[in-house]
């Protein structure tokens, strides 16, 4: 599973805090290890990925990965949640998102995202306004032999 997938995903679908607060968010970002992200809403089904992950981006970097052609592109960290607020041109659309992230624990986030797309052709099934939520957890240490993206 290639983790630069999730970070993607998580920038346009994005990253409930009971006791963590948003500053855990950017020591998780620095924390490497095997991570588990589960991604469901919007029109995919649900589906879990798993991959070993360096540890060496900001919340920033991970949140926003791979968007371009952004006019706005902010992740703003609070004392109890991170805002990803994005406008950005992906294939002559125009693409919004807002995230909302919390930690749910040491190891682990919640994040609900709103994902608007103009300009996209109407596609039965396919909506141009969708939620989506990433639930992710580190697991512990990558396997022996498995590389870090």
């Amino acid at each position: 599973m290639n983790l630069k997938v999730i970070a993607c995903l998580a920038g346009l679908f994005s990253l409930a805090g009971l006791s963590a607060r948003a500053e855990d968010l950017q020591s998780m970002a620095n924390r490497p290890g095997e991570w588990e992200v589960t991604m469901s809403g919007g029109m995919m089904p649900v589906t879990t990925h798993r991959g070993c992950y360096a540890g060496d981006k900001s919340l920033t970097e991970l949140t926003t990965a791979n968007m371009e052609n952004c006019s706005q592109r902010n992740v703003n960290i609070g004392r109890d949640v991170a805002t990803v607020d994005a406008v950005c041109s992906m294939n002559g659309m125009k693409v919004t998102v807002h995230a909302i992230v919390k930690p749910t624990g040491e190891d682990s986030f919640h994040s609900d995202s709103h994902v608007q797309m103009e300009g996209m052709p109407s596609i039965p099934g396919i909506p141009s306004d969708m939620r989506m939520s990433l639930d992710g957890h580190r697991i512990g240490a990558c396997r022996p032999g498995e590389k870090p993206e």
